[in-house]
Order: structure tokens, then C-alpha cells, then sequence
């Protein structure tokens, strides 16, 4: 059977993954320009805008200077965040060194972007072509781009799922002695170990790529563990034990995701986002409580990418990539069962899933994308024409997740600087948004009513309404007043808005 990898590369590069197809000796610079390229794309892609809800929670974590802090940050919310071990704890360290702005907590991503290039030279190496159309697309995908921007573990999961999936796609490389090598099971046994502790729903895309090598080389596999990589398997089991252990703990405990309704939707959603298109379209913010219908105005940009992808696709098919049957089951083993898993727990346990609890996946997402550069590459002109398309609206998509209004976070800066305007007046205020943010820009908050230089805080509870505000921050009103109950006591007490940021209103008697 012909190896994934080969055939792959076969219709990538036209040049066969074989021993006689040796790694060129001569050194170049190719590592160090692409590094300073992505230092410099990430400076671009990352901003000072203001923090919102999760990136609040994550540098409430990150302030405490010392690890106890730390520890009850973490453990006191008793939220998803209890999930996230590696990357609470390595933002907390961070932060140690370059503070907790909002530019120095979304920096942290940078290392973790730097490594994902690196992991892409040491796993495509034999093929420069498939590289370098690789690492474009890694450059210039707006999922990339939006996590980089947001002081998330996303980042460091996208690194870990690429070098999880570089060693597996080597791994099923018979003409690729990788198993013999020390290195590659030190690799190996990092991508596990870095992809689930980065978060529990990566788990199954760890344990999928396992099984996939049990199924497809079981004998060379299991040999060269034992011979080779003995070390390395047996820091990785422990530490792996540890990490389901935690988790195991965290359940017990009651740790669950945010309760939002999943429902049919989510699914293109999720491809909507990792595919790309997602700085095309509506914002997040506008997204909440929204339909369909807000896609209508931006078809035309939507199909700036959609045309030359689904050309892609077409052509694709035509050639089928030259895969055979068995390949193609292959594929569907790395993808499908944690893809399958993840969908069935959302609609299970009631909470929505995008493209972030899916991010493991985009590897192969960013392999297929380069694929079809290249093939489409080697063609006629439309062919041609079609892979400057696609580059082009990866690119146009990248700068509105980066630049566009709509695509901006939740802006409590400018929020909370309002509600200690008004406190610092004398006035009373109604806080109806998260309190993390609330927290992180200094508005001091309570849950109960007429506390001096306080704004009261309500989260989906009603307010009592014989306590009358001279001033309202309203967040996300589908969120934060869910039954409409302090929509409309500002309508019934002639509040008049006088401000408004991107996910708030400023209402005043």
C-alpha cells in the first residue's frame, strides 16, 4: 500500500518520499528568514484591543505573583479553565517576565507560533515545495491569525496538533525509517503529551493518532517502542496517566464548559472557521442571536475564497489526489472519530461546539490547503488564476480578522472606564456583563445593591426593581439578560443610550 505521506507529497512536489530522495546537507537560511517572517506576521496579527471575557479569566490567572495565587485563581472559578493545566500555568510563568497588558498576554502565543514553523521544517523537510506551500498557508490563514490574537491555549494546541501530525503522517511513511530514530519518539511523545494537556477535548485526536499507527504499522511500531523510543514512551505514559488522572478530577468536581445550546448549525460553522472564511463574513459579536440572514451581505466577499476552494475541491475530486481507497480510509480514521466524538458530546451535554474545540484538527485542514496550491499550481491558466484567488482570499480574510471593527473583542476597557467615571461622580451603576472583565480593568463590583463606590453586579438574575440606577452597562443582552427583564426596565424608565462599544450599551436616566 502506498503511504499517506508519499502520496501526498506525489501530487505536491512530483517528487517521491524515498531513501534515494535523501535531506539536502547544504545548509541554508531558509529556517531562520521563515522565523523572522513569523515574528513579523505575529507582530502584525496580535493587538493591544481590549481583553474580552475568556482572555479576563486567563489573566486573572496570570496576575497572582505567586503559584498558590495562582492555584486559587484557578481553582476558585471552578470553570473549563480547571482544563487548561499546561497553558494556565505557562501563561502564570509568562507573565512572571512580561506583565499581564493585554499585548504582553496575547505575546505569549508568539514562542508557540515560532515552534509550529520549526515543527513544519522538521516534518516536511524532504519536500521543499510541500514546505514552503505549507508554511504560507500557516503564515496567512485568518484561524491561525485570530488565535494568535487572543490570549487563549489555541495557539499552543495548533503546535502541539501539528507535531502530533507531522510524526503520525512520517510514522505511516513506510520508506521513512522514522521509528528507528530516538528523535522522532521524542517528538512523538511531545505532540501527546503538549495536545492533551492543552485541553480535555484533545484528548481523542491524541489518542487517535496512536491507534492509527497500531493500525496501519503494529509490529514496526510497537518493536521500535520498546527498542528505540523506551524512554521516551515511558516519561510520555507517565506523564499521560497524570494528565487523565487530572482531568478525571476536574470532572468529579463538577467542571463543565459553559452552557450554551448546540445545535445543527454549529457544524458548517466549524469548517466556516477552520477552512478560513471567518474573517469574510459577520463578526462574533454580531453573530449573537443572529440567523443566516446575516451572512446575505457578505456573500460576495464569502465567495472571494469560496470559488477557487471549491475549484479546488472539484479538481480534487477529478483526480481524487491520486489516493487510493485504503488512503483515503486513512484520513477519515485521523479525522472522523474525535470529530464524531465531539459533536455527539456537544448535543449530549448541551454546549455548542466551533471551531476552537476542534482546533487539534487543522493540521490536516492546512496539509490539504497546500496540497491544493501546489496542485493547482502545476496547471493551466484557471488553474493558475484559482491559486492566486485562494492565497489572495486567505490573505483579504487575515486582515479583516485583524484590522475589521466587526471582528474586534468585547470592549470592556472602554466600558469599565465609564462605570469608575460614573462611581468616581457619585452615581449609581448597574454592571450587566461579565465580571472578569470587571475585574481586570478595576471596576469594583458587588452583588448586593447600595454599596458606596461599588457598581451593583447582575448576571441573568433579575434586578430588583425598586433600586433605580443613574447609569446601566449592558453586555450582550442575549447573554446577559436573557428573559429581556432589564431591556425592558430601561424602556419602561426612559433610559436614553448615550454610549455605545462593540458588545455594550451605556444607558443613563
Amino acid at each position: 500500500m502506498d503511504s499517506l505521506l508519499s502520496a501526498l507529497a506525489l501530487i505536491a512536489s512530483s517528487v517521491p518520499m524515498s531513501a534515494s530522495n535523501p535531506i539536502p546537507k547544504k545548509r541554508d537560511f531558509a529556517l531562520p528568514v521563515a522565523l523572522l517572517l513569523g515574528l513579523a506576521i505575529a507582530c502584525v496579527a496580535i493587538s493591544r484591543q481590549s481583553l474580552w471575557i475568556d482572555e479576563a479569566e486567563t489573566a486573572l490567572k496570570a496576575i497572582p505573583p505567586t503559584l498558590h495565587g495562582w492555584w486559587q485563581a484557578l481553582y476558585g472559578e471552578h470553570s473549563s479553565n480547571l482544563q487548561l493545566p499546561l497553558y494556565m500555568f505557562y501563561i502564570w510563568g509568562w507573565a512572571r517576565f512580561f506583565g499581564t497588558s493585554e499585548f504582553a498576554l496575547r505575546a505569549a502565543n508568539i514562542p508557540w507560533f515560532l515552534f509550529g514553523i520549526f515543527a513544519i521544517f522538521r516534518f516536511a523537510r524532504r519536500h521543499p515545495a510541500l514546505r514552503n506551500a505549507l508554511l504560507l498557508i500557516y503564515g496567512i490563514h485568518p484561524f491561525v491569525w485570530y488565535y494568535l490574537n487572543e490570549a487563549r491555549p489555541y495557539v499552543m494546541q495548533i503546535t502541539g496538533a501539528c507535531i502530533l501530525a507531522g510524526c503520525l503522517l512520517t510514522g505511516m511513511d513506510e520508506s521513512d525509517d522514522g521509528f528507528r530514530s530516538r528523535n522522532w519518539w521524542i517528538w512523538f511523545a511531545a505532540g501527546l503529551v503538549l495536545v492533551s494537556s492543552s485541553g480535555l477535548l484533545a484528548v481523542p485526536w491524541a489518542a487517535t493518532a496512536v491507534l492509527l499507527l497500531l493500525l496501519t504499522r503494529r509490529k514496526a511500531f510497537v518493536d521500535a517502542a520498546w527498542q528505540t523510543g523506551r524512554g521516551a514512551v515511558c516519561v510520555a505514559a507517565l506523564l499521560l496517566a497524570t494528565i487523565i488522572i487530572y482531568y478525571a478530577w476536574t470532572l468529579k468536581e463538577g467542571v463543565r464548559p459553559s452552557i450554551i445550546s448546540m445545535s445543527f448549525l454549529s457544524i458548517p460553522w466549524v469548517f466556516y472557521e477552520q477552512l478560513g472564511f471567518v474573517g469574510l463574513g459577520p463578526g462574533r459579536v454580531d453573530l449573537h442571536g443572529g440567523g443566516v440572514s446575516l451572512f446575505l451581505p457578505y456573500l460576495l466577499p464569502l465567495c472571494l475564497l469560496a470559488v477557487p476552494m471549491g475549484y479546488a475541491v472539484w479538481r480534487a475530486a477529478a483526480v481524487r489526489f491520486g489516493l487510493g481507497r485504503p488512503s483515503l480510509f486513512l484520513i477519515g480514521i485521523v479525522i472522523c472519530p474525535p470529530l464524531a466524538f465531539t459533536f455527539a458530546l456537544g448535543f449530549l451535554k448541551q454546549f455548542r461546539v466551533v471551531g476552537r474545540h476542534l482546533t487539534p484538527m487543522l493540521p490536516y485542514i492546512l496539509l490539504a490547503e497546500a496540497c491544493a496550491l501546489l496542485y493547482l499550481w502545476k496547471g493551466k491558466w484557471l488553474d493558475k488564476a484559482m491559486t492566486v484567488l485562494l492565497v489572495f482570499g486567505l490573505l483579504v480574510s487575515s486582515y479583516e480578522c485583524r484590522f475589521a471593527f466587526r471582528h474586534s473583542r468585547d470592549d470592556y476597557r472602554a466600558a469599565a472606564a465609564v462605570a469608575i467615571d460614573a462611581l468616581a461622580a457619585g452615581r449609581k451603576v448597574w454592571w450587566i456583563a461579565d465580571t472578569s472583565g470587571a475585574e481586570y480593568y478595576h471596576v469594583p463590583c458587588s452583588s448586593l445593591d447600595e454599596v458606596p463606590g461599588k457598581a451593583v453586579w447582575l448576571d441573568r438574575v433579575p434586578p430588583d426593581l425598586n433600586s433605580i440606577p443613574d447609569e446601566v452597562v449592558l453586555s450582550k443582552p442575549e447573554l446577559c439578560d436573557p428573559t429581556g427583564t432589564i431591556r425592558r426596565f430601561l424602556s419602561d424608565r426612559h433610559y436614553r443610550l448615550t454610549n455605545t462599544f462593540q458588545a455594550f450599551t451605556v444607558w443613563q436616566r
